[in-house]
């Protein structure tokens, strides 16, 4: 939950945030000092709290126009530190922004147990780091009705995830989406949400159930920092790189749903089993023609529902009329195709000219929101039917004193200058090589599946391959950003760039490496103490310019030179 207090005096405005305002033992928040349409005379003093240390401050300006309207905001953020469980109060801020003085109301952060888990107030209840679940906006629908089903993973700094198939016996499942992530409060603890959606559509009537469901998502977990006695150390230290990762098997309960059957009463006739909710368009082309020509009905059927699985009622009925087999095509507007158009198309032939109209077409279908039939109908469609042409055109033709029309072309007496036929394909060279492409296919098929077979049983190779890519491409933005003097870039390329090929030599997850790493893991390994102190150089150089980034176009191409060396020589570490 957020804390906040805002007051607004001569168009300014302040507001303190505390996000999030619960966290376990070794975990950081963020104090958020809040400015909307002016910036404080100073900036303001942080209170001494007994058990909080704060540091890593930086500065957010922004510039905002609406309606043609200018205004700007200034946010001023510090890393909040809990030394061990507990409930602290912050205190509340006094500010001077334009001659006035604006204050706020005091905060409150929540510290819990790393080891227990639990939240003040619940009695010892268990809260976990991440958890699934099923959630359906109903648990009461028809069969054939399409239901929305979201599979929410609710976690606490989720990297990345990933879900099973959701288990529906008696259920047709649809097709599957991801969601927008989006931060929520439960018990006491902000989780962001995400997982995918879905739909079911129910097969048949009874007690029907949802799952239970299984997934897995990795989080970001804070890990102890080893401490030095330097009395500026809590003030310095970035909590962001003191994580690692955890894997983490989540399950969500089965959710029941109760299926009823349709109505048996009032079903109107050519009921095809449609269920949601339609509108029926009907257009025909042409509506001149003569008996045997053929007229092209187009039917669409749109709406929201189970898109897929719509049929027509049969046109067999149709007096005066042949039809032939209906062709179809689905068209959604949404990515799940719950919401579109069903478009029919087929041909029908007049057989006689007494035929002066195309019959009216009546769908039916089930509305499950207000548990009624509805039947939609369109108006005939005029049908102007001539006889047919044929014998009986060439007499009137005749009668007319005009001359017969030639019925037979006399046969051509001579065959006149004759053209010269083209070589035989033997003689030309492709025909030969035509037989050997099944065969080329054939080998590039058993290539591509002999690599793909190979790099699936070689992880590390893969890991190698990509980080060595990732690498090239970071070490060209890395010059480019130094001809910039672009600074700030070029120290989270250098960072990102040393855990990147680091991890992948180490076998690490690379969000848990950090200058740490130097003492850990690579001077068992016997390397070069020039190399071991550069790349302890290099990661003390990105955490100072965190707080100072700077330097001059000369330098930050000298540290870009440095890192592409010092990658170079990473790379040839054997583990």
């Amino acid at each position: 939950m957020f804390g906040w207090l805002a007051l607004t005096a001569l168009g300014a405005s302040f507001q303190a945030l505390l996000d999030p305002a619960t966290i376990y033992a070794g975990q950081a928040t963020t104090l958020s000092l809040e400015f909307e349409g002016g910036e404080p005379d100073n900036d303001p003093k942080l209170p001494r709290v007994p058990g909080l240390s704060f540091g890593g401050s930086s500065r957010e300006q922004r510039i905002n126009f609406v309606n043609g309207r200018q205004s700007s905001s200034l946010a001023l953020k510090y890393f909040v530190n809990p030394a061990q469980p507990g409930r602290y109060i912050i205190p509340a801020f006094s500010v001077r922004v334009g001659g006035q003085t604006l204050t706020s109301k005091p905060l409150q952060l929540t510290v819990l147990p790393a080891n227990s888990r639990a939240a003040p107030g619940t009695s010892g209840a268990q809260i976990p780091r991440a958890l699934l679940r099923i959630e359906v906006p109903r648990t009461n629908v028809f069969v054939g009705e399409l239901l929305p089903v979201e599979l929410a993973l609710y976690a606490i700094n989720p990297r990345q995830y990933e879900l099973g198939q959701l288990p529906a016996d008696g259920c047709t499942v649809g097709k599957t989406e991801r969601m927008n992530t989006g931060r929520v409060p439960m018990n006491g603890v902000l989780y962001t949400r995400a997982g995918t959606r879905t739909t079911v559509v129910p097969n048949r009537a009874g007690s029907l159930q949802l799952g239970p469901l299984k997934g897995r998502v990795e989080v970001l977990v804070q890990t102890p920092r080893r401490r030095t006695g330097d009395p500026f150390e809590d003030f310095f230290n970035d909590p962001f790189l003191n994580r690692s990762s955890e894997v983490a098997d989540v399950t969500a309960d089965a959710v029941p749903i109760h299926v009823l059957s349709l109505p048996t009463q009032n079903v109107p006739p050519g009921f095809t089993g449609a269920v949601g909710d339609y509108s029926l368009e009907l257009s025909a082309a042409p509506t001149n023609v003569a008996v045997g020509d053929p007229v092209h009905l187009r039917i669409q059927i749109s709406g929201k529902g189970a898109l897929d699985s719509l049929t027509l009622p049969s046109l067999d009925a149709w007096k005066g009329f042949r039809v032939y087999p209906s062709v179809s095509r689905v068209e959604t507007t949404d990515t799940l195709g719950t919401q579109g158009s069903k478009i029919f198309e087929q041909d029908i032939v007049a057989e006689n000219t007494e035929v002066k109209a195309i019959p009216a077409l009546t769908f039916s279908f089930f509305d499950p929101v207000n548990a009624v039939y509805v039947s939609l109908t369109n108006r005939p469609i005029p049908l102007l039917v001539r006889p047919a042409g044929g014998s009986r055109g060439l007499a009137a033709t005749a009668e007319a004193g005009g001359p017969p029309p030639k019925e037979i072309v006399h046969i051509k007496p001579r065959p006149g200058v004759l053209a010269l036929v083209a070589p035989p394909l033997v003689s030309r060279p492709w025909f030969w090589v035509l037989p050997t492409a099944p065969l080329l296919a054939w080998l590039a098929v058993w290539y591509g599946r002999k690599r793909r077979e190979h790099l699936a049983a070689h992880p590390r190779l893969v890991r190698r391959q990509m980080v060595a890519r990732l690498v090239r491409a970071g070490v060209a933005d890395l010059a480019r950003h130094a001809a910039d003097g672009n600074a700030a870039e070029v120290f989270v390329i250098t960072f990102r760039l040393l855990q990147e090929q680091l991890g992948e030599r180490l076998d690490l997850p690379a969000a848990s490496i950090t200058e740490a790493v130097v003492d850990e893991h690579l001077k068992p390994l016997a390397l070069p103490e020039e190399l071991i102190e550069e790349v302890r150089a290099l990661f003390q150089a990105c955490n100072q310019a965190r707080y100072a980034p700077a330097g001059s176009v000369q330098d930050l191409q000298n540290l870009a030179g440095r890192v592409q060396r010092t990658l170079g020589e990473l790379q040839k570490i054997q583990v």
